[in-house]
């Protein structure tokens, strides 16, 4: 069986080197000139340090300069802290900690992985029409070039082309009303094991301090939303400038972490998906952000693109029709990935809040996060074990 993937990122790298893993042959095609090193950082959770363990790849988010946080704490405008999530039994409870880490090293880490497997990968390649039918699918390139492949997983990110080219009547994604921007910057502060989250007067801000170095991020209300190239024409003096108007009012050490910042890695408008209806036919598949792209607030965005990689090859690798393999994937991630989406967007709705409101959130916090736990207890414990047997379950 040969699968064409679309799309380098976290979840086509994953599947592409799972299918290898499976002795199946893929390809892979991307839009962007070369390996995607943008973004800030993320968190990986114990599920998805689990699943990149099953294809012999634990090690990378060590490698690509990871730490181990050990839970969340939640303070409000004035510092205190108002909840708190224990994370320090994490591998005790799961088998793996939660690592923070910046995006572009981990997705280098999984390119490097892909060219060493002597996967081929065509970069500055757009898919402009896909045509399925008994026997497989055809790709046409922006080249002009065709591509055959017996199925075709798009694992193309939010505004996913072959979303819009094999479901043009889905929702497009919706914007959530926040962006989003963060970086890291050296500063001479007191390390967390927790990630600090802030609910600030104006924005909520989170952070991490480890060896120097201060991870942060903001999360600030903007009704109207931006043209997606606006963003990155601010010059950094001038963006910075706004974050430390916008934190000036919170508590330390966040007005220091912000006045030892020179810039930031970007920023970005937040979007969820609406949850599609389907995410594959008989020989097209969607995974990763494409299927179910949810707010970061959930902390499972790359987690799930990875367990969706090494879910879908062993689907593949089990059936020798990829119609069979792929109804099976969307049986086995569907449910799990759209609840985590739905709690994701309770959380995102908590960061942005009146100062009318922030009693109300103070009190109820708690609350929501007990019940979050067991929640969290969910996707964390979630295990896809590689089974080297065909057939196997998942």
């Amino acid at each position: 069986m040969k699968v064409l993937i679309v799309g380098a990122g976290i979840a086509g790298c994953t599947l592409a080197l799972a299918l290898d893993k499976a002795g199946l042959e893929s390809h892979i095609v991307e839009a962007r000139p070369g390996v995607d090193t943008g973004g800030a950082f993320l968190a990986l959770a114990p599920n998805g340090v689990n699943a990149l363990r099953t294809l012999d790849l634990g090690g990378i988010p060590e490698t690509a300069g990871g730490f181990v946080l050990s839970g969340l704490d939640f303070r409000n405008a004035k510092g205190r802290r108002i909840a708190q999530l224990d994370g320090e039994q994490d591998e005790a409870r799961y088998g793996a900690p939660s690592i923070l880490l910046q995006r572009a090293r981990l997705q280098r880490e999984l390119a490097s992985r892909v060219s060493a497997a002597g996967i081929r990968t065509d970069f500055d390649t757009r898919v402009l029409d896909v045509v399925q039918d008994a026997a497989g699918v055809t790709a046409t390139l922006d080249a002009g070039d065709t591509v055959r492949a017996d199925a075709l997983v798009g694992a193309d990110g939010i505004f996913s082309t072959i979303r819009q080219l094999a479901w043009p009547e889905a929702q497009p994604p919706r914007y959530t009303g926040i962006i989003d921007c963060g970086g890291w910057t050296d500063v001479d502060l007191p390390e967390t094991a927790r990630q600090q989250m802030h609910f600030g007067r104006e924005a909520f801000f989170g952070h991490a301090i480890r060896n120097g170095t201060a991870y942060w991020f903001s999360n600030f209300p903007r009704s109207q939303e931006p043209e997606r190239a606006e963003l990155d024409r601010i010059e950094g003096p001038a963006w910075m400038s706004q974050l430390r108007a916008l934190h000036a009012a919170d508590p330390a050490p966040i007005p220091g972490i912000l006045a030892a910042a020179t810039d930031s890695a970007g920023a970005w408008p937040i979007y969820d998906l609406p949850d599609p209806d389907e995410w594959s036919t008989s020989r097209i598949c969607l995974i990763g952000d494409a299927a179910h792209a949810m707010s970061p607030s959930a902390g499972q965005g790359a987690s799930l693109a990875i367990e969706d990689g090494v879910v879908l090859a062993q689907s593949l690798r089990d059936h020798n029709d990829p119609s069979p393999a792929l109804e099976r994937f969307v049986q086995a991630r569907k449910p799990r990935a759209e609840k985590i989406v739905k709690f994701g967007r309770q959380i995102g709705e908590r960061k942005i809040s009146s100062a009318a409101s922030n009693v109300v959130r103070d009190l109820g916090l708690p609350l929501f996060l007990r019940m979050g736990a067991r929640a969290t207890a969910d996707q964390y414990g979630y295990s896809v074990e590689w089974d080297a047997d065909a057939h196997t379950s998942l």
